[in-house]
């Protein structure tokens, strides 16, 4: 063959662009190696190994590769479940979520995601996989052996995972998200009981032995939860006026970056929970009866006080471990003869006695932080004129207890 010939047939042979290697296995199989990427660490090339039963078909898969790296939408198919949660929660969530639920985020991620379907790749998650791992979760998850999570908590799951693979498909990873599918279990309302009236009073005669009463005596009339409590500062109790700014709360959170956990005050988590609650004149006063209290403290421990401006603090100063906080509340109970009965349900408790007394669910919401109304002024006068009668009401209740302890149910 002339030589010129040969260059040209040597031409013909040459691999197109995006072609990479192709070559026969003794298994009679064939093979292609394409480049698709540079590894971002040791900036050492990254290729893609592809089979077919003819070298067309080869050089077929190894031209889309071509393609998918070119226009970015190729990432490393062998990442699984667990480093894409990990990369997920430290580079895109992590200045995102607030400390407590970032908190919470990786103890699901850790005790009840990786376990099941974290070493699983993520290129191969199906619904069907995700699904499975809600009803493992629904009747076995619960971490002691005593059977599964509860509805809420496997919500949390869904709502991790969801969020997560939605980066995923936002990042060409995977092409949809298979957590979309996937079905929840029926969440049953779990009813949480108030207090009845007989043992409210039993409650409250126990408030006075406990440096904390006045705490737990505002939490049962103003309906406060316990962080928002335990954040209280004076210049959120407005003496003249009668009310309470609700703002901030006591939190015990891990540090993103150190992993230790510390106590917190911060802003609720909501602009729904900012609000300002008229509270009943009682509950004025026995916040004075615990100021003039708190200011004795104050001398005692002079220059060791950490002045934070808290209503409810220790003896010197610092926020209130609200572990410590449930334990005197359940002490409370205990000595009050109240059973099976729940901090969350002073919140409880407070709703009933003023639906008892009329009070409608709009003024409730509000009392309650269910809504955006966040100041006086984003109230107007006739609802704001309802949620003082709620507190009236509740002060006449308190007053009307005084005179007839023994007073029967109703």
């Amino acid at each position: 063959m002339p030589k010129s010939e040969e260059k040209e047939e040597k031409k013909k042979k040459r691999r197109a662009k995006g072609e990479g290697t192709v070559y026969k296995r003794k298994n009679g199989l064939y093979a292609g190696q394409a480049l698709i990427g540079y590894d971002p660490v040791t900036g050492k090339p990254k290729r893609k190994t592809v089979y077919g039963k003819t070298k067309p078909e080869v050089v077929q898969k190894l031209r889309k590769i071509s393609v998918l790296a070119a226009e970015g939408n190729l990432t490393d198919t062998s990442e699984t479940v667990e480093q894409w949660l990990d990369i997920w929660m430290n580079d895109f969530m992590i200045n995102k979520l607030r400390p407590t639920t970032y908190e919470s985020y990786n103890s699901f991620i850790r005790l009840h995601i990786n376990p099941y379907i974290g070493k699983m790749k993520l290129k191969n998650l199906t619904t069907h996989h995700i699904q499975k791992l809600y009803n493992h979760a629904s009747r076995e998850g619960r971490c002691d052996g005593k059977g599964g999570l509860a509805p809420r908590s496997v919500e949390r799951i869904h709502t991790i995972l969801h969020s997560s693979l939605e980066q995923a498909v936002a990042l060409r990873k995977i092409p949809h998200n298979p957590a979309g599918a996937a079905v929840l279990p029926v969440r049953e309302q779990k009813d949480i009981r108030p207090l009845t009236r007989e043992e409210q009073d039993r409650f409250e005669r126990e408030l006075d032995n406990f440096r904390l009463g006045t705490a737990f005596f505002v939490c049962l009339y103003g309906g406060l939860r316990r962080g928002e409590v335990l954040g209280l500062k004076w210049s959120d109790i407005d003496f003249e006026k009668k009310t309470i700014r609700v703002q901030r709360a006591v939190l015990r959170v891990k540090d993103k970056f150190t992993g230790k956990s510390e106590l917190r005050i911060e802003d609720v988590k909501t602009k729904k929970s900012r609000r300002i609650v008229p509270v009943p004149d009682i509950v004025i006063a026995r916040l004075k009866e615990h100021k003039a209290r708190q200011a004795a403290e104050i001398l005692r421990a002079g220059p060791m006080y950490q002045k934070n401006d808290l209503v409810f603090c220790t003896t010197l100063g610092t926020p209130i471990e609200p572990r410590n906080f449930n334990r005197d509340f359940y002490q409370i109970c205990k000595n009050a003869g109240i059973e099976n009965f729940n901090l969350h349900g002073l919140r409880h408790t407070y709703t009933t006695r003023l639906s008892e007394m009329g009070i409608n669910s709009k003024i409730l919401q509000e009392l309650l932080g269910h809504t955006d109304v966040r100041t006086t002024e984003g109230y107007n006068h006739v609802l704001w004129d309802m949620m003082v009668l709620a507190a009236d009401r509740l002060n006449d209740y308190i007053l009307e207890r005084k005179k007839n302890p023994s007073g029967t149910e109703g």
